[in-house]
């Protein structure tokens, strides 16, 4: 039986666990160290029963020990399941996992004072510089003795990337938005919550569909909308079949260093046609900055990470993440032209994972935020539908059993003009404007303009 490290320096290493079971933590004590500071110093220990199955018990953690994306104080594994401690994930196997550099084989505490000073070596960050010089030729030799004995590669960051993509390729699926019968837009998102099977996406690529499909390799799943907010640009859709969905471990936006790699994952199209999982590696030119340029179709966003890594088309919801595996930012926007007309090259915007985190509370449990369960489109001012110089929004064609569907918004190119009374334009900037944060459950008042008429309707509904 193996536990495989899935995130962090050590990611792919694998440990098997001995007829004695074993202790994770941060302490030297423990028969597995982890340098993670959200671990606890004893976090978590496997035991083997009688039959020799695996219990996994929770040691009073700090933050919980987490098995496929639920929290759990006990629980017997069975094999494949997900741990995750902190923010470090591990996978457990029954038999030894293929494709893995030589593990560590450890049965209770035979010289785990000599194993952990080693692995504390191994944990430490890379990027974090040495001062003294003496500390310098302190880390190469060590790193020298690394490197002979096969924990670190030449290959370097290289290494780390391909590390990368092979653990968060089970939490990157493919979002398929389709309206009438046909697909209408094609998008990336991430896993949340295997075991509850949340998908995390940009609001922006279900804003046209009605209903969606989730690609998980190959298959596509029959997906429901959880809760979308427009405003955030973020929204969680669900899958009833949870098969091979891994939940990616999260980061914090502290740990984000400018210009460290980061790896942006996801759909793409192409001119293939066809829809790969693909990767792009870049490097962080802002830790956090603001994203306002004008624009119809997207929000203003208050927290965004920019990068040189490649955003294509179908990449919007994918993740982005550091060389530890973890989730850094959700791929949102890129930019090629600035508003004078020149070109722009290499920036390109994740939503920080500091902001995912302050909504997905909320969105995981189906409360919206701003979303009355239609999208928009946006006309021009030459757009006959806008009916009036292009002021408003077209209201597109809701998702069943939302306010919007119950009533009857969407389906006759109807125009929304303002809201509570407030004017809106034919940005979703200015629906936000309107909006602010408002949360599922609140009433709204909508003036909305029918086909072929020229004033305006009200149209009240609560938020979905």
């Amino acid at each position: 039986m193996w536990l495989t490290i899935r995130s962090g320096r050590d990611i792919g290493k694998k440990v098997a666990v001995g007829a004695e079971g074993l202790t994770i933590g941060r302490d030297g004590d423990c028969d597995l160290v982890l340098a993670d500071q959200r671990v606890s110093r004893r976090h978590a220990s496997l035991q083997r029963g009688a039959d020799g199955r695996v219990t996994v018990l929770d040691l009073d953690s700090g933050n919980g020990t987490f098995i496929d994306g639920r929290r759990s104080q006990s629980a017997a594994l069975e094999g494949g399941e997900q741990i995750q401690l902190g923010d470090t994930v591990l996978t457990f196997s029954l038999d030894e996992p293929p494709d893995v550099a030589v593990g560590t084989v450890i049965s209770g505490r035979q010289s785990s004072r000599t194993r952990s000073s080693l692995q504390r070596l191994v944990l430490k960050r890379s990027r974090r510089a040495t001062i003294a010089s003496g500390a310098a030729i302190l880390a190469a030799i060590v790193t020298g003795g690394l490197f002979v004995a096969g924990v670190l590669t030449p290959g370097g960051q290289d290494d780390a990337v391909r590390r990368v993509v092979r653990a968060a390729a089970p939490s990157t699926v493919m979002i398929d938005g389709r309206a009438g019968g046909r697909s209408v837009e094609t998008g990336s998102g991430w896993v949340l919550d295997a075991a509850r099977g949340l998908i995390v996406t940009n609001a922006h690529v279900v804003n046209a569909a009605q209903s969606f499909r989730v690609g998980v390799g190959k298959e596509r799943r029959d997906a429901t909308i959880v809760s979308v907010a427009p405003c955030e640009d973020l929204a969680v859709l669900r899958v009833a079949r949870t098969a091979r969905l891994r939940s990616l471990p999260l980061g914090r936006q502290s740990t984000v260093e400018l210009g460290e790699t980061v790896v942006a994952l996801g759909y793409p199209r192409n001119a293939s046609l066809e829809s790969s999982l693909t990767s792009t590696t870049g490097v962080v030119s802002l830790t956090h900055s603001s994203y306002r340029e004008a624009a119809l179709d997207v929000p203003h966003y208050p927290n965004v990470i920019q990068t040189d890594a490649a955003i294509n088309a179908g990449n919007s919801g994918g993740p982005l993440l550091d060389l530890d595996g973890r989730l850094v930012g959700v791929n949102s926007a890129g930019r090629s032209q600035a508003p004078d007309g020149s070109v722009v090259q290499g920036q390109s915007y994740a939503i920080g994972i500091d902001r995912v985190r302050d909504v997905l509370p909320a969105l995981r449990a189906g409360r919206s935020i701003g979303w009355i369960g239609a999208g928009f489109q946006y006309p021009t001012g030459t757009d006959p539908a806008a009916q009036g110089g292009g002021s408003g929004l077209l209201i597109g064609a809701p998702v069943a059993g939302t306010s919007a569907a119950r009533a009857g918004l969407g389906d006759r190119g109807q125009v929304l003009v303002a809201v509570d009374g407030r004017s809106i334009g034919n940005t979703l900037a200015s629906y936000c404007d309107a909006v602010g944060a408002m949360r599922s459950g609140r009433p709204i008042t909508l003036s909305v303009i029918d086909a072929g008429r020229t004033r305006p309707r009200t149209v009240k509904l609560r938020l979905q």
